[in-house]
Formats: structure tokens, sequence, C-alpha cells
């Protein structure tokens, strides 16, 4: 009995050594990390400042004379219209009447005027035969002059009339479309008063307000980057064509920028944001992507090290700087050429041993 007791206590021990064998055996996977490698870039700092579309080539379109509305083909918004196509029409009987009276008074004085430049004439031979005597001869020429200038009144008056007959009707002064529709049919307007506003839709424009600390670095022709709410897979590029020369509110300054919209997806209303990329001031900067950098809970910032000889990892403290267009600034506590990992920072420890993604350096 005590001999069987003694080999299965041998066996036990046999195996538990076995075990413990092949549990010393297990190795622990690496962790890919993505990383890249620092690089010096020139700073450019990104501003950005919110603003609304406009149409650039846009009109509140409007008769220069009064009238009833008697056809409205532009009442309908988004409709659009080649340049001459007409609008919209007034009633011109009245137009039409003063237009024949203009006609018809210079018809009269041309005929007056005729026949006084025909007595003028008869008159000087007389004259010249002394049988009629000067003041005859100047009562002539008097009432030649006068007909003379009522035949030039006259003409302006029918030309005037005529103008007015024709603002009757209104016409597109370019291709677009109805932004908006301010009146109805059959209604009574006065000159001057908005009727539509008219949109081209070819180029827009955007203002924005631009700090007085900033307004030194904008230039004319200046490209900048606008994305639209509506559009948010959209970058568009616009360029600066005007910059204010005086404030306005809170110390800022306008600046208008210009967007081509051949396409038309831009429209009128649409907000976005228009980015400035700042010049540089000369100096070199390391820059890093936002997803490297570790927040400690006492304020601090840092980053993962590979260490290229043993592929292990290693924290490191960093000083940040300012957020530009292409990553975050790093002050202090890197070099040109170390390899920071980007991707997965919040999963690694100090002195893990990690693998490099294939493609996975990023200059």
């Amino acid at each position: 009995m005590k001999r069987v007791i003694s080999f299965i206590i041998i066996a036990s021990l046999l195996c538990v050594a076995g075990c413990g064998s092949e549990a010393s055996q297990v190795v622990t996977p690496l962790r890919p990390v993505k990383t890249i490698v620092i690089g010096k870039q020139k700073l450019g700092k990104m501003w950005a400042f919110s603003g609304t579309a406009e149409d650039a080539l846009e009109s509140d379109l409007s008769f220069r004379v009064s009238g009833k509305i008697i056809s409205f083909p532009g009442d309908q918004i988004g409709r659009r219209f080649t340049e001459g196509q007409i609008i919209a029409r007034l009633d011109p009987s009245d137009y039409e009447l003063e237009f024949r009276q203009a006609r018809a008074n210079m018809q009269q004085v041309k005929a007056n005027f005729v026949r006084s430049k025909a007595d003028v004439e008869r008159n000087r031979q007389l004259f010249d035969r002394k049988v009629i005597s000067r003041s005859e001869m100047d009562q002539a020429e008097a009432e030649f002059k006068s007909y003379e200038a009522q035949l030039s009144a006259s003409a302006k008056k029918l030309d005037i009339s005529q103008k007015r007959l024709g603002y009757t009707t209104l016409r597109a002064p370019f291709d677009g479309w109805i932004g908006s529709v301010a009146v109805n049919k059959h209604q009574n307007v006065q000159s001057g008063q908005a009727v539509v506003g008219f949109n081209a839709g070819r180029q827009m424009k955007m203002y924005v307000s631009v700090p007085d600390t900033l307004i030194a670095q904008v230039r004319e022709g200046d490209e900048v980057a606008v994305r639209f709410d509506a559009l948010p897979h959209r970058k568009m590029t616009g360029k600066v064509m005007e910059i204010g020369v005086g404030s306005s509110e809170g110390s800022s300054y306008p600046v208008k920028v210009y967007l081509d919209n051949k396409d038309k997806a831009i429209r009128s209303g649409m907000t976005g944001h228009v980015n400035f990329l700042g010049h540089s001031n000369g100096e070199q900067s390391v820059l890093l992507p936002m997803a490297a950098v570790l927040g400690g809970a006492d304020g601090s910032r840092s980053v993962w090290i590979v260490d290229p000889a043993t592929t292990t990892v290693h924290n490191r403290p960093v000083s940040l700087g300012d957020v530009t267009a292409y990553g975050i600034e790093i002050v202090s506590g890197l070099k040109p050429g170390e390899i920071v990992v980007t991707r997965g920072v919040h999963k690694l420890k100090e002195g893990l041993k990690v693998r490099l993604m294939q493609n996975g350096s990023e200059g």
C-alpha cells in the first residue's frame, strides 16, 4: 500500500513540474502601434471665423414707375431667367396715353417750326429788297427761335414718355433666379418698391470679423479654406477680396471673402467657417497629432517614445505650444528623428515591448 501511495505522489509532482514548464513558455503578444517620426515644419496658425454666405451679385429689382402689376412670371422663388426675359409687367394704359399725347404735341410743334422757318426765309428776301422793316424781320426770327425751342422740348418729352412706357416692363438684368418675392399680381406698386430679389449665384461672398491683433496678417488675394455646416464633407477655397480700413464692434475689422459657386452648391444664407492660415514667423517647430499627447491628472502632458533598439516604449514629458493647421506645437521635450506613438497611447505602459505596424512610421 505504501508503495502505491509513493508512486501516486511521484506522478503528481512530475505532472506539476510539466505544467509549470508549459506556463513559462507562454509568450505575451507584442502590441502593434502606429508611430510618427518627428520632423520640423514651419509654424502656421489656423484662425477660424464664422460667417454667412450671400450672393455676390444680388439685387432687389423694382419698377421705375408706379402702376398695377398685370403680368408676373417671376412670382415663383427659384425660377430661372436669362438676361432680358420679362419678370413682371405693369398696366401700360396710362403711359401709352402719355406717349401718344407727347407724340401728337411734338408733331404740332414740328409743323409750326417748319412754317416759321419758311416765314423767316421769305421775310429775309423781302427785307433784302427793303419791302419790310427791320422790326418785322426780327419778329419772324423770334417766332422761329421760339418754335425751335418748343420742338426740342417736345422731343425730350416724347423721349421721356417713351422710356416711361418701357419702364412698365421689368426684365432680368443678368442670368439668375428669383431669390425672394415681395409683391403679388394685381397689386399696385410704387416706383422703387422692391418686387423681387434676383440672384446670379455664380459667385458667393462671406463677411467675417477679424480681430485687430490679427488683421495685419490678412492680405488681399490670400486664399482661405471655407467649410459650411450644410456641406460638412466639402472643403472649399475662397479668396480675400476686401479688407475693411475701419474697425467695427469689438475692435474687429470686416473682411470680405469670395467663393466660386459654379456648381450652385452654396446657397445664400448658409452659415460656415472661414479658416485663415497665419503667415510663418520664420521659426521651426516640432508638430504632433493631437491624439499622440497624453494628459495627466496634474495638468502635465507627455508622449510615448519608441526605443528603436529594443522596440520598447518610454513616457516622455513635453511642453505644448499653439494648435496649428498641421498639429499641436511641441515647445520642448522632443528632438527631430525620435519615434512617437500616435494611436492607442492610453493602452501602453512603461517598458512595454511593441511592434511597429507595417508602413506605420509616418514622416
